[in-house]
């Protein structure tokens, strides 16, 4: 089971840590397509030499992104 942890953050702090999290999202995205081999413009790209660890950080990523889109909704 999940412990569950309920924060209570300013919208602009919410925003912020928003704004980070697509970057980090990007960057693991950008690290994804270096790893397979598919850049094709200079980009950032993560410390990591696995795909399956690159997968597995997008899908961390996204799911992080999209619990807190949900909250801030309501």
């Amino acid at each position: 089971m999940r412990k569950m942890i309920n924060l209570e953050l300013p919208a602009p702090i919410v925003t912020e840590i928003l704004d980070d999290l697509y970057d980090g999202l990007d960057v693991w995205r950008n690290t994804e397509e270096y790893l397979e081999g598919s850049v094709v413009a200079p980009c950032c790209v993560a410390d990591c030499s696995s795909v399956r660890k690159a997968r597995k950080m997008i899908k961390l990523y996204e799911e992080t992104i999209s619990v807190i889109e949900k909250v801030r909704r309501y």
